[in-house]
């Protein structure tokens, strides 16, 4: 483990950082502006043959679609995602483009022999919920030609693997609880709906066997046809499960997720179900021998909405409907099993049930035949997120947020601890997002201060640069954060980041913006993409911008993640401000000039301590959540009340608890000016307490803004309409500049859009 106490290197990287950004001001900068949301490329997966020959990776862009000569608005960008190969062995390559058109083509697998590509493709409309159901897989022969279409599955299909001998695939689809009781009969737990003896679907058959017609004016069973009909066409929608919101829409229909194998020969037949029963499977893989697939399974006896637990099952290919359970443990979730080069051992991902928002997921193996497991990491200390095997024989590569960077780990039974392959860029933490290994290579994308996506390869103890999706931004003036820590009376050290103004001339001062991140156990760091740009333009209109990593976000271990515990407000709300009061140490910050903002949790802990805290000048609430008891009630999310608080808003024993961690309980005392932003389809926080906290403040004369983006679920700044998301980042400032005075600057020429 990195040791986390400032050491004097860091010292020194923090004052030549800062000089760095104060020398930017004294020529002409390029600043980063909101038009350039559309010039980013992100790199989202990457494949390496297996002898580390070439790469195939996923690259995604905006497109606009709308009329050029007119202002852009929402609606007149689509993103894009295609796929490109790259030379590995020639290190003057440039990527080549495979894929074209109006799609969204991602997940790109090779085939053992390197000829084929397999790969999920989705066009521009998807389902509702932005589960894609026109998604299905494609494979494309690189030696030429076109790619095919391989799977036409109702709900689409996803998470492509590809059989040791290249002649089939297995993909993950969703099929509906009534289909799968049609098929398979009914499931073992009861039915749901109060004083019915049987499952809907049953009742469903058994009324069109038995001739029953459907009339709303007729005998009880005809009368209970007709309504089961309408409620079959979702009108009106029946709901009777308790995780009923999706992202963006009501998901009142059990879809569970199945495996299917589909054979590539031309005489292929249909896509086949592997293992039968109302089961969630999920993770499919071959054995290396391609006789038998392990996957992930959850539920069967109990309804899947009430079960945390998984296991690991394989099904033999001779007996495609059986299924044989592996690897199951009371308590605890197994996932994404891959079987090691040699197939003796199983490669998975395990994480205690008991306190699901606090435990680590760490890395298991297993005997192929099952067995006992092995444990390679300590969730307590890291939470693993991608993992793949290394080449060398039972070691395994990986990555888990840590202190600011999301690393590249190698680890192994044989090892004490987990070994960092690549942790800082430029002496700043970085963010390993996708990688793969093939030969002697390790190719990985990252984020990093300086430029949030570029593809970097290891071989042989050499480090090198392959490709830079950005490379537009060597005309951009870009500014580096300096590092810091705050000492906290219980103990506690919080890590910060600063970054100054674009070009802030010394003697100047400037206002700060604190921004605060959501989960509440997300991370961040220098190197967090979604951020990037967002903190650059930040910095270009004239702001300062602090955040860091309160009491209750992930990357620090288990007992950092847990001391939020019944205690959403005042711990977190008291390490940002202790962050702020150091931040303002700075000589350039002009602590009469400080504005707060922050999404999902970060829009709760905004409008927690605008409440309690006059120091800032206006702030921005995005997305949050302001009453735990209408959370409850309103957010796919809900469950976090019982597993944050220890307790539901009904039960009387923790409704005082909850009640004392509710923003909105306290809106009488905000009298800082109050921008709110929401998506009017989010279903992951709920959008009326939104509406609560603007009426609220409205009623009461304070003043308050409120904004909704239509359509907009709640990755609005990450993943929504370009154009809205370039909207949020405008608004944002240009709120903050009605209450505070900022020294923006303008590039000499406009920024062209694409």
């Amino acid at each position: 483990m990195p040791d986390l106490h400032r050491s004097p290197f860091l010292l020194l990287v923090t004052l030549m950082t800062t000089l760095a950004s104060h020398a930017a001001g004294a020529g002409d900068p390029t600043p980063i502006t909101t038009n350039d949301l559309l010039r980013l490329r992100t790199i989202r997966d990457v494949e390496v043959d297996r002898l580390g020959r070439f790469a195939i990776i996923t690259v995604e862009s905006f497109e606009r679609t709308g009329d050029v000569d007119e202002p852009i608005r929402p609606g007149d960008c689509a993103t894009r995602r295609h796929l490109y190969r790259i030379d590995l062995e020639d290190v003057d390559a440039s990527p080549r483009q495979l894929t074209f058109g109006d799609r969204r083509d991602s997940g790109p697998v090779l085939s053992p022999d390197g000829n084929r590509l397999a790969f999920v493709r989705a066009g521009e409309s998807g389902y509702e919920d932005g589960d894609d159901a026109g998604a299905q897989i494609w494979v494309l022969p690189l030696g030429g030609g076109e790619a095919r279409q391989v799977t036409d599955l109702d709900e689409g299909a996803g998470r492509p693997r590809w059989a040791p001998d290249g002649g089939s695939l297995v993909v993950e689809s969703r099929r509906s609880l009534a289909e799968i009781i049609r098929e398979d009969g009914a499931p073992t737990w009861g039915p749901t709906r109060p004083g019915r003896i049987r499952h809907d679907e049953d009742d469903r058959v058994r009324s069109e066997a038995g001739g029953v017609r459907p009339d709303p004016g007729g005998t009880l069973a005809e009368v209970r046809a007709w309504l089961e009909g309408n409620t079959a066409e979702r009108n009106p929608r029946l709901v009777d499960r308790i995780a009923f919101q999706g992202e963006k829409a009501i998901e009142e229909r059990v879809r569970l997720r199945q495996v299917y194998l589909v054979s590539l020969g031309e005489d292929a037949g249909p896509p086949r179900r592997l293992g039968r029963g109302a089961v969630d499977r999920f993770d499919p893989v071959f054995s290396i021998d391609g006789r038998s697939v392990f996957m992930a399974a959850r539920s069967g006896e109990v309804h899947p909405d009430e079960i945390l637990d998984a296991r690991l099952e394989r099904v033999d290919l001779t007996d495609e409907a059986s299924s044989t359970v592996f690897l199951e443990t009371v308590g605890w979730a197994f996932v994404d099993p891959i079987p090691g080069p040699d197939g003796s051992l199983v490669a998975f991902k395990g994480r205690p049930t008991d306190e699901p928002f606090y435990r680590g997921t760490r890395i298991g193996l297993i005997p192929a035949a099952g067995g006992e497991p092995i444990w390679a990491t300590d969730g307590a200390a890291l939470d693993v997120d991608e993992f793949e095997w290394s080449n060398e024989a039972a070691k395994i590569l990986f990555t888990a947020a840590n202190a600011g960077a999301v690393p590249l780990f190698a680890a192994s039974p044989a090892t004490i601890e987990p070994i960092e392959l690549v942790r800082l860029r430029d002496g700043l933490p970085a963010q390993v997002d996708r990688f793969a290994v093939g030969g002697d290579v390790i190719l990985w994308s990252e984020s990093s201060s300086a430029n949030p996506s570029v593809l970097r390869l290891l071989a042989d103890g050499t480090e090198r640069l392959v490709f830079d999706a950005n490379s537009w931004l060597a005309e951009r003036q870009v500014v580096r954060p300096t590092e810091g820590w705050v000492e906290r009376p219980d103990g506690r050290r919080i890590q910060y980041w600063q970054m100054p103004p674009l070009g802030i001339a010394s003697g100047d001062s400037a206002p700060m913006i604190l921004a605060i991140h959501g989960g509440p156990s997300a991370m961040w760091g220098p190197g967090t993409a979604s951020m990037w740009l967002e903190w650059q333009l930040a910095a270009s209109w004239g702001f300062g911008v602090v955040y860091c990593n309160p009491r209750g976000s992930g990357g620090y271990g288990e007992a950092f993640q847990r001391a939020n515990h019944q205690d959403w407000g005042p711990g977190p709300a008291s390490d940002c401000l202790a962050v702020v009061d150091a931040a303002c140490a700075r000589d350039w910050v002009d602590s009469d000039q400080l504005v707060v903002t922050g999404g999902s949790y970060g829009g709760y802990l905004t409008a927690w301590m605008i409440a309690r805290d006059d120091r800032f000048k206006a702030a921005v609430a995005q997305r949050g959540v302001y009453d735990l008891a209408t959370f409850y009630g309103e957010g796919n999310a809900f469950r976090l009340v019982d597993w944050a608080f220890g307790g539901r808003p009904f039960e009387p024993r923790f409704r005082e608890l909850i009640e004392r961690n509710n923003p909105f309980d306290d809106v009488a005392d905000i009298e800082t000016p109050l921008l709110v932003l929401h998506g009017e389809k989010d279903l992951r926080t709920g959008v009326s307490q939104s509406a609560m906290m603007f009426r609220a403040l409205r009623d009461l004369g304070r003043p308050v803004e409120y904004v909704l983006y239509p359509d907009a679920g709640h990755d609005l700044s990450r993943s929504g309409d370009p154009v809205q998301r370039m909207d949020r980042l405008d608004r944002i400032l240009e709120f903050f500049t009605r209450f505070v005075t900022a020294k923006r600057l303008r590039p000499s020429s406009p920024t062209p859009t694409p």
